[in-house]
């Protein structure tokens, strides 16, 4: 065990003090724990049925969890200095093993061998890549964008890359061994699984390679790197994958109107910020919330009747505002500039790092129960008209789109009572209790979900935790409140 564990990738140890976080806020590491609550319904026997199994997100997830305990000790030596060597009876023999980085993907690829029936050699190359990706696009988060995230919120950041990654790459490798005709869902999972690994590849090289930062070369880069998704795919997928793209937004009616629904909506977000930045009447936290409103507009209709396309389209929109931001903050012109004021007018105490996150935030919170549901999505869960399955795809619209923004509007203008020396209000939260329980109850009264008693019972005290997280929270609440919402509405 000592030999095995001696040639082990090693962690290199940051000191936390010479780290820049997030102004203003606490480290946050209680984030660690959201990612693999919401994606433990992948353990539920209901779901053992789906293919690709659940079970592999859920271990995953919970050893990414497990391994927030190794940013304080090998990640984050607080108080330590870098160099400085721990003394022999700091730790027992036996901690150095428990502690150490690579443990939790031993374990995990033991369980996954059990349970999920994958070969041992293959478990443990999925839970070490797993691993590693989380460990250093964590610390590459932390120390490349000083100010930009809190210790939670970046290693929250390095848990989904490192997921989002490993899924990619085992799920490319599984369909091109099957060789089996693909449904349109899989389809449509390859496509977003490719540009996953192509944004993911294509960031790294941006930021390792300053050469690709001048505007001549990074217009040939990005060039480069779309060809080489749209092969890829078109490869795994056994036809042109432009054509396809086209083919499944076109053939169908019901595409057409909701992709027109979202051009009109895109239309008019352009529209309120050209106004926004010209008058400068409303507050800022208001005009904020309009896009929350939006953004209700945009994935409540898709959710509900085209949860796969909505699924597609939520990828494409993150990973090119991602791209987006990366030219902002590398200052690649002419883009750059273009962007900042944009963005200028919209910014908040949250967005004094080096990056904007929070249109990033607010897509990712509100389109992450469609990438973390257990089974793939179906083209409409409409038709079963359960609580179960449309309730949970609508957590982000729930707590970030319809509870928050009804929280901030509802503080602004009748807030009195304030939560423990915050700016935020009593009234405001249960102004976002009764948004989010209101929303639910038009859904019901149009036929669109059943709920029984239970249902509703579970769902008001989800809706009051929420609230409760978003008044006291210092941390980024349109990724933190979806992620508490989804779990508690699974399966009720």
């Amino acid at each position: 065990m000592k030999k095995v564990l001696s040639h082990l990738p090693t962690v290199t140890p940051v000191n936390v003090n010479q780290l820049h976080t997030r102004s203003n806020a606490s480290a946050g590491l209680w984030l660690v724990i959201l990612i693999p609550l919401a994606c433990s319904p992948g353990l539920y026997e209901a779901y053992s049925h789906c293919s690709p199994t659940p079970k592999l997100l859920a271990l995953l997830a919970f050893q990414v969890g497990v391994s927030g305990i190794h940013l304080y000790h090998k990640f984050c030596m607080s108080g330590k200095q870098q160099n400085e060597e721990p003394s022999k009876t700091e730790i027992s023999f036996l901690g150095k093993y428990v502690l150490h980085p690579y443990i939790p993907a031993l374990v995990t690829a033991a369980a996954l061998s059990l349970l999920t029936g994958i070969s041992p050699p293959v478990a443990i190359i999925i839970s070490s890549i797993c691993l590693l990706v989380m460990y250093t696009s964590t610390k590459w988060l932390l120390t490349n964008f000083p100010g930009s995230f809190t210790l939670g919120e970046g290693a929250l950041l390095g848990q989904a890359t490192s997921l989002s990654v490993t899924w990619s790459v085992y799920s490319l490798f599984q369909t091109t061994l099957s060789q089996q005709q693909l449904s349109e869902t899989q389809e449509t999972s390859v496509f977003i699984q490719t540009a996953i690994l192509v944004v993911f590849l294509f960031t790294a090289g941006l930021y390792k390679l300053p050469a690709l930062q001048t505007p001549e070369v990074f217009v040939l880069y990005i060039c480069l790197s779309g060809a080489v998704g749209v092969l890829v795919t078109s490869l795994i997928m056994g036809q042109w994958s432009p054509l396809w793209l086209y083919e499944i937004i076109s053939t169908k009616p019901d595409r057409q109107i909701l992709m027109a629904w979202w051009s009109l909506l895109s239309v008019l977000s352009v529209v309120i910020t050209i106004i926004a930045k010209r008058t400068k009447k409303l507050p800022t936290t208001i005009l904020r919330k309009v896009y929350h409103l939006i953004i209700v507009l945009v994935f409540t209709p898709g959710i509900i009747f085209e949860p796969t396309i909505t699924q597609l389209a939520a990828t494409a929109a993150l990973m090119l505002c991602w791209i987006l931001e990366c030219v902002r903050d590398l200052k690649i012109e002419p883009i750059a500039s273009v962007i900042y004021d944009a963005f200028v007018t919209f910014l908040d105490e949250k967005d004094k790092g080096s990056l904007i996150l929070s249109h990033l935030y607010l897509l990712a919170g509100v389109a992450a129960p469609l990438w973390i549901s257990p089974c793939p999505l179906k083209e409409s869960p409409i038709g079963l008209k359960t609580a179960g399955s449309l309730l949970p795809l609508l957590a982000g619209i729930l707590a970030v789109g319809v509870g928050d923004t009804a929280a901030s509007v509802g503080g602004t203008y009748f807030g009195k009572r304030h939560w423990f020396g915050t700016k935020k209000t009593v009234e405001g939260s249960l102004c976002g209790i009764l948004a989010q329980m209101s929303m639910v109850g038009l859904l019901v009264t149009f036929g669109i979900i059943n709920m029984s008693l239970p249902a509703w019972g579970r769902l008001f005290l989800s809706t009051i935790v929420v609230a409760i997280v978003e008044a006291l929270t210092d941390q980024v609440d349109n990724i933190v409140l979806p992620l508490l919402m989804y779990t508690p509405l699974m399966d009720i």
